[in-house]
């Protein structure tokens, strides 16, 4: 399902939009694009997920089987080590990545294109903020979704993470409940009734 290519017209009729949008959309550099040699442009089913997501938009169902790439940064390994452990059980879902490193995060997120990152804020050499603040500089990693973690968390670091491109600041331990919630990813446990 992750290597399904779509047309401009294949997205147009999957989104209800003018194929003239779609294309606006990958002239603009936000919807993650390439071109065939005869010049038609083509778009991966997990760049259009992801796109859907950084836009909030509904994913449609066809594209909703794929799984979330998502990059974990965290100096202390023993959380890294928990993380692995806790979306364990939602391997199918997500693919987890960690690294101890702000400056590999930043690495990872140019290889491994994910739909998002994990970020502790509190790291040493580039800290949490720095990474979502670098991220951001760049138009091609628009649609990756920064979400920022704290031992700390606080009305400050929720507004610093913002500020900073994050689109939520969670507090540790992270609830993968939480995390899931923020890709749009259907828990494949049934929610009890709130």
């Amino acid at each position: 399902m992750m290597d399904t290519l779509y047309t401009t017209h294949d997205m147009s009729r999957m989104l209800q939009v003018d194929p003239s949008t779609v294309s606006k959309w990958i002239d603009r550099g936000i919807l993650v694009a390439f071109r065939t040699p005869g010049g038609h442009r083509r778009v991966r089913a997990g760049d259009l997920r992801s796109f859907l997501i950084a836009h909030e938009m509904p994913v449609p169902e066809e594209l909703g089987s794929s799984a979330v790439r998502l990059v974990a940064v965290d100096d202390e390994k023993p959380v890294l080590d928990a993380l692995k452990r806790a979306f364990k059980a939602y391997g199918h879902q997500v693919e987890l990545t960690t690294t101890t490193s702000g400056v590999e995060a930043l690495l990872l997120v140019t290889e491994l294109k994910p739909h998002g990152l994990l970020i502790d804020l509190n790291m040493p050499e580039v800290d949490g903020l720095e990474v979502c603040r670098r991220i951001r500089a760049r138009k091609n990693l628009e649609g990756v979704r920064l979400i920022t973690m704290t031992g700390r968390h606080s009305p400050e670091t929720v507004e610093q993470s913002l500020k900073a491109g994050a689109v939520a600041c969670i507090a540790k331990p992270v609830e993968v409940a939480q995390v899931l919630e923020l890709f749009r990813v259907p828990l494949s446990m049934s929610k009890r009734a709130g």
